[in-house]
């Protein structure tokens, strides 16, 4: 039973592999069919038809099956192949022999010659496959009326053959092109896919930075204002600690919502960014809050008409106050931080400006802030709403400015 189903098995690979080396090899066995067939039919013509005395029947099969056979040179040598069958054809014109299927055999020469060249290469080989018919008219001594038919038909023939050939050639052409094209649009869609995966990246990593910056710069405050209360004051320690879990669990449920998102959990049809709220101006109160305690002085004012913006504006207001006071946090020690909305009838302005007293003061003198990545994702944040920033040292401390355009009648995203 193992046996018969192996060797099943062996004759159905045989098969597979017989049928794909002639699919492979289709043009050339469709030429060999072809010059078998011509030849054939021509020994069949000689055995019925009339031969010269001085000639056996089959001698004309001696140089027309050669010379029909040179179609599987076609493609290799086109040219080549049209003199050959032409001047093997009107040798046995002279001759007054049977050619039998040799007309035939030229047009499928002349269509491989038209089908790889121009028109110049057209025109010049249906000009001297035109050679034929001519050494008909001049052996066999036929009348105008037969001559012209001859003639006309041989000219028909090869208008038919030229204007196959030439549609073949421009279908191919166009297929080229539109493979080329096929090919570039593949590489522009893949190019296309690499920037957008590119862009998404650099969205969760500034979504990480904001998240992990200033969260552990809270941690870190509230940590240091629980360790100074803890002998003096254990009740606001306490409370301290409270806070700290809560911002810690919550900076914990942020990364875990990008991990996700990291990890291609993506509900169909879904923004990875949609997981988790978006970070709006109403949270800024809540964000100034979590900083108190600290050896800066938070103030927090609004000006304006306080209105609902776009949730694209509203979440880059976030998280340019977010950033500015996480950088307050870092290289501030003590002073006072003041955090300004002002809300404009065509825009929305936005001011973080620190003064550092005490012991940090150095001397009156400027005191510069690094301008890292979120200083870096601010700007690219701000530029795709077509706003401005700009953030620069001050006498002993540092501003950031931002300004955000949000028309009153504009429509909220």
């Amino acid at each position: 039973m193992v046996d018969h189903a192996i060797g099943r098995a062996a004759v159905v690979e045989r098969r597979t592999g017989v049928l794909a080396w002639a699919t492979a090899h289709r043009a050339m066995l469709g030429d060999l069919a072809f010059v078998l067939v011509l030849s054939v039919l021509h020994g069949f013509d000689l055995t019925i038809g009339d031969h010269p005395p001085w000639m056996d029947w089959w001698w004309p099969l001696l140089v027309s099956v050669p010379a029909t056979s040179l179609l599987l040179l076609r493609r290799r040598a086109p040219w080549l192949v049209l003199f050959a069958l032409l001047a093997v054809a009107v040798g046995l014109t002279l001759l007054q022999l049977n050619i039998g299927g040799l007309n035939l055999v030229i047009l499928v020469a002349v269509y491989s010659v038209c089908v790889r060249h121009s028109v110049v290469g057209e025109v010049g080989a249906a000009t001297i496959a035109m050679v034929y018919p001519v050494s008909e008219l001049v052996v066999y001594e036929l009348t105008p009326v037969e001559g012209l038919l001859r003639i006309s038909g041989a000219v028909v023939n090869l208008v038919m053959v030229v204007g196959w050939a030439r549609a073949v050639r421009i279908g191919r052409r166009r297929a080229a092109q539109l493979e080329q094209t096929m090919a570039l649009l593949d590489e522009a869609r893949d190019q296309l896919a690499a920037d957008a995966a590119v862009v998404e990246r650099a969205r969760i990593a500034r979504e990480f930075h904001d998240i992990v910056s200033h969260n552990l710069s809270v941690v870190a405050l509230r940590a240091g204002v629980a360790r100074a209360l803890i002998d003096r004051d254990p009740d606001h320690a306490r409370q301290t600690l409270q806070e700290l879990e809560q911002t810690s669990r919550g900076a914990l449920g942020e990364m875990r919502n990008l991990l996700n998102v990291l990890r291609d959990r993506n509900p169909a049809g879904q923004d990875p960014m949609d997981w988790q709220p978006t970070p709006s101006l109403d949270g800024v109160d809540a964000l100034v809050e979590s900083v108190r305690g600290g050896n800066v002085v938070w103030t927090l004012d609004r000006r304006g008409q306080v209105r609902e913006l776009g949730s694209g504006v509203e979440m880059t207001a976030y998280r340019i106050v977010q950033e500015a006071m996480t950088n307050v946090l870092k290289h501030a020690g003590a002073g006072r931080a003041r955090v300004l909305l002002d809300y404009g009838a065509d825009a929305l302005r936005i001011e973080v400006t620190n003064r550092i007293s005490g012991i940090d003061a150095v001397d009156g003198r400027p005191v510069s802030q690094q301008s890292g990545h979120g200083l870096i994702g601010l700007r690219e944040r701000v530029a795709l709403l077509g706003g401005t920033l700009t953030a620069h040292p001050v006498l002993n401390g540092f501003h950031l400015e931002a300004v955000l355009p949000c028309p009153e009648n504009s429509d909220l995203a």
